[in-house]
């Protein structure tokens, strides 16, 4: 029995050996006379003696400038199987070629024979180096334009560095963790820009990057505005596709940060989330963000949505590892959290906080799917067992309840296990604790929750789940003032400390807080562009904003407590543009006040800006 299992390892080693045989012959010469040992292959004499000749002219462009590489090969006699390639491309022995490099470029030129069996080489390369200006304009005529791009932002020497966008798509797909330096803009060129009837440039991938961020923002006085940043993920995701459009993530260092903006973007399909903003610690304890300067980074005037995961994550801005941050006059919708925060940096006391104000978060959204079949199969098995259990005690007393809970069991968890994600609705403005419930090691549920949290003037129409939920007690404080809520009660929530009982210390302080208000019931009409077209009005109570028809987004206009019964609609000055004015007891009475294009304090009617 055991013949056949012996003739097989027999060839098995046989063929070892005939392979390393085989393999040795071909990756060896002839030992050189005289007896002495293996000096290894024999190099080609026609590489051995070729000589090259590369130069380029100029050696410095800028982008969109060409540069002359100009080459000369030297063969001995009797070498004409030697192949000569440029950058990968076969070429002659003398020629040149005109280059246009977007970034900063090593061009090569190789020569290459097969000699005795073996594979032999000889290179020479040249370096056409791309300066860049300090402001450089990428449009539909720029050739190579992601790599224009990458290399203005990474490669240039300037102080300071403006990229600026017009009327292109950029696919970054398969570019990861691009890290933005000091004095670094990304933004799109005025006139191009993201506005009432223009969506602006876009930047988009199409690739599963799992956690893998796009931008990293980590020097100081850095500007991102005007343009679309679109992720991969226009669904829901689930387990670790978790992918970041943009995270600020400072370096290293003493000073504070003081100026990073992402303002007027709409940042869409970014399954992790689309802008995370974490502090660093080293060397400093208290990092580099802190609650005395909340405008050091400030995300302003965005469109974050659906930023989608079923089970973690799906935010469109989170303040994480004792960050702070400014997030003002955005618009929130279809997000698992349109505002979310990580407690605190775990290996320090630095805490995390938000100042969140002005901001309209849109009904849609908050949709949490536990994203593994084992979920289903524990919570339908439970409610299975629950239920046939009940069934059976009423059907046939104790024993009948005891089968009815084991069928119940089973067909409850294979039930679950088919179904897979159990779903439910979550919260919009969320910070996390820092430490977890006994019987839980996930969501950081209870301890400190963040240090200064200060929630105002937002308006929430989202109303299948709470608003804002606090999972913890504030390091300093907790503020919810001045927010308008559609839903009629129940829109903050807080956790306390872990343990029996809820351990609130630090409540949310609340105040001049409305419930229940339908600001999208009435809605105005009226040009605030200048071009004809008639966009929406809404005024919520804390704040007016306006919507294109074009664009079909909500846009910020000013922060104002009159709603649209106290205003009236129309051209005071001279211009074609929409202005609000109170209304009067008097129809036909001139307003004394107004506010030009809805977007100024009120102004006294005899006063015209220009």
């Amino acid at each position: 029995m055991k013949r056949p299992y012996l003739f097989s390892l027999q060839l098995c080693v046989l063929g070892v050996l005939l392979g390393a045989v085989l393999g040795y012959a071909q990756t060896t010469t002839p030992r050189a006379a005289g007896g002495g040992g293996d000096t290894g292959p024999e190099p080609s004499p026609c590489l051995s003696e070729a000589t090259i000749q590369l130069s380029a002219s100029p050696i410095s462009v800028a982008p969109g400038q060409s540069s002359t590489v100009q080459w000369t090969v030297g063969l001995p006699s009797g070498c004409g199987a030697v192949q000569v390639k440029f950058n990968g491309a076969a070429v002659s022995k003398n020629g040149s070629q005109v280059v246009t490099p977007p970034r900063t470029s090593s061009f090569n030129l190789t020569l290459s024979q097969t000699y005795l069996g073996t594979y032999n080489q000889k290179s020479a390369s040249v370096q056409v180096a791309v300066t860049y200006p300090p402001r450089v304009v990428i449009d539909p005529s720029t050739a190579n334009p992601v790599r224009v791009l990458l290399g203005a932002l990474l490669d240039s020497t300037n102080e300071q560095q403006i990229v600026e966008l017009c009327n292109v798509n950029l696919d970054l797909t398969g570019i990861t963790g691009i890290t933005i330096g000091d004095h670094r803009s990304l933004i799109a060129s005025p006139a191009c820009a993201r506005g009432p009837r223009s969506l602006g440039p876009r930047i988009f991938v199409t690739d599963a990057r799992g956690r893998a961020p796009l931008f990293v923002i980590r020097g100081d006085n850095v500007l991102f505005s005007g343009f679309r940043l679109e992720g991969p993920t226009p669904y829901m995701a689930q387990g670790d596709r978790k992918e970041k459009g943009i995270v600020v993530s400072p370096f290293a260092g003493r000073e504070p940060i003081r100026n990073i903006e992402i303002s007027n973007m709409e940042i869409f399909h970014w399954s992790g989330l689309g802008v995370q903003v974490n502090d660093n610690v080293d060397p400093m304890e208290r990092g580099r963000l802190f609650n005395t300067n909340p405008n050091a980074v400030r995300v302003r005037g965005n469109f974050f949505h659906h930023n989608r995961h079923g089970a973690g994550e799906g935010y469109g801005v989170e303040s994480s590892a004792g960050a702070y941050v400014t997030i003002e006059q955005n618009v929130f919708d279809e997000n698992r959290h349109a505002i979310a925060g990580g407690s605190r940096n775990l290996d320090a006391l630095d805490y995390s906080g938000y100042t969140v104000r002005d901001n309209l978060i849109l009904a849609g959204g908050g949709l949490h799917c536990a994203d593994s079949t084992l979920t289903g199969v524990i919570v339908g098995g439970i409610g299975g067992a629950i239920i046939g259990g009940l069934i059976g005690l009423a059907a046939g007393g104790p024993w009948g309840a005891l089968i009815g809970l084991g069928v119940g069991l089973i067909v409850g968890a294979v039930g679950g296990g088919i179904g897979g994600g159990w779903c439910w609705q979550t919260h919009q403005i969320d910070m996390h604790g820092d430490q977890n419930r006994w019987y839980s090691s996930a969501n950081w549920q209870c301890g400190t929750a963040g240090e200064t949290l200060l929630i105002e003037r937002n308006t929430i129409l989202y109303t299948s789940g709470p608003a804002i939920k606090i999972r913890g007690n504030p390091a300093d404080k907790a503020v919810a003032n001045s927010n308008v809520f559609s839903r009629s009660s129940g829109g903050i929530d807080q956790n306390g400390f872990c343990g029996v009982g809820d351990n609130i210390t630090k409540p949310i302080v609340k105040s001049n807080n409305v419930y229940g208000a339908k600001p999208l019931a009435q809605l105005g009409s009226c040009d605030f562009f200048g071009d004809g077209k008639q966009d929406q009005f809404m005024a919520t109570g804390v704040t007016w904003w306006a919507k294109s028809p074009v664009t079909q987004q909500w846009r910020y206009l000013n922060t104002m407590t009159e709603t649209l019964p106290q205003l009236q609609l129309i051209r005071v000055d001279n211009d074609n543009i929409c202005d609000v004015a109170p209304k009067m007891a008097n129809p036909e009475a001139r307003p004394n006040k107004y506010s030009k294009g809805g977007t100024t304090p009120w102004i006294p009617l005899g006063v015209v800006l220009e």
